[in-house]
């Protein structure tokens, strides 16, 4: 088999029907499933890309435009880049992962709209709640939240990448931070950690049958009570590089699948061989190999619950008001706009470019099929 072959199309293609003999799909995943298998190809219908300049015309199958497709994430990365762009402080910007423990990963899964906002919440509010204290920044700052669920061997292994503002705002008036300390991770985790177990409590839970006993409200607090004392895994890094760089590094994770193509090295009749990052191990390149059945079942896992949004603003740069405040922030730090980085973000949107002209001006019409094309000649 040929390396451009080693992807999770051709996954589907080879394993997926005797995958769906044996296993319930949902939905979601049955929406994901058929999107990915008729991705670029004829099902989809067609466009046709004409230069503007030279008439030079180029043709090729309509991508399935699906969120969990890894052929589909580079132009709605870009575009979200572009946009967000426009909303950059010119201030450090702190990445912060939060995560949950193992023993709480089987009633993620099965009550995962809930649980994941619930960590989104969570997240926000203990970040807001503890830049907002006199003893850290004192200030309201403006939070990028992005959900991911998968680790690099495809788990399930749900946390949230943060992107804070280093500085924020208070009675009107710009609080800058420590370039190189925002608060004690420490006291993050464990905020972070009250919250999520107290929603929790809170929420009408899905329990598996061997959880059902959890229904009980005694016998879940009983459950949930160590893990109060159990230390969860929170990382806060420092700022690096510019501001302008920071809206392509979230833009990176925003737009991530569990999995992408480059990172599937074999496919035989059985298994799946794919490469993986390991942590424990000081971030060493390793290799990894499972049955096509358990590779298709990781990554339909990760599938999202519909009409979920995985990426949330929050204080500063929440929606209600955002152009307003992020220009008056503006102001106050005296910041001129990223003219220059908007405009390179926006060469990047352009997916054609001519190949006798270099023209990047063209025209783009899809069609559904062939006969929608013969109707419109007519």
């Amino acid at each position: 088999m040929f390396k451009e072959d080693f992807t999770i199309q051709n996954i589907f293609h080879i394993f997926g029907p005797a995958y769906i003999l044996k296993h319930k799909l949902s939905k979601e995943q049955w929406q994901v499933y058929n999107s990915i298998m008729k991705c670029k190809t004829k099902e989809l219908g067609f466009h046709t890309i004409t230069c503007d300049d030279c008439g030079e015309k180029k043709s090729g199958f309509n991508s399935c435009r699906n969120r969990h497709c890894p052929n589909c994430q580079f132009y709605a990365r870009e575009k979200w880049i572009y946009n967000e762009s426009s909303y950059l402080l010119d201030c450090p910007y702190f990445h912060i992962v939060t995560t949950v423990p193992s023993e709480l990963k089987e009633i993620a899964l099965y009550n995962q709209k809930a649980f994941y906002n619930i960590l989104l919440k969570a997240n926000s509010e203990a970040i807001l709640e503890l830049a907002s204290d006199p003893k850290w920044l004192g200030a309201k700052v403006g939070i990028t939240s992005i959900l991911h669920t998968w680790g690099q061997t495809l788990e399930f292994h749900p946390h949230v990448h943060s992107i804070v503002t280093g500085g924020g705002l208070k009675n009107n008036k710009w609080i800058s931070g420590n370039d190189k300390y925002l608060f004690k991770v420490k006291v993050l985790s464990s905020l972070f950690r009250g919250k999520v177990l107290a929603m929790l409590k809170h929420e009408k839970l899905v329990f598996p049958p061997h959880l059902s006993y959890l229904k009980n409200f005694k016998q879940l607090n009983k459950f949930l009570k160590p893990l109060y004392k159990k230390e969860w895994i929170s990382y806060i890094e420092p700022p690096k590089g510019r501001a302008e760089n920071v809206v392509e590094y979230i833009g990176r994770y925003a737009f991530r699948v569990a999995i992408s193509n480059q990172r599937i090295k074999n496919i035989t009749d059985s298994d799946i061989t794919f490469e993986y990052k390991d942590y424990k191990d000081n971030s060493k390149i390793k290799e990894m190999t499972i049955s096509g059945e358990e590779f298709i079942r990781r990554f339909l896992m990760h599938v999202l619950p519909k009409r979920f949004t995985k990426i949330k603003h929050y204080g500063l740069l929440s929606n209600r008001n955002k152009k307003a405040i992020v220009k008056f922030c503006r102001l106050l730090i005296g910041q001129a706009v990223f003219s220059d980085f908007t405009t390179n973000v926006n060469n990047k949107l352009y997916e054609f470019k001519c190949s006798k002209c270099n023209c990047t001006s063209f025209s783009y019409k899809r069609y559904q099929d062939l006969k929608d094309l013969l109707c419109r000649l007519k």
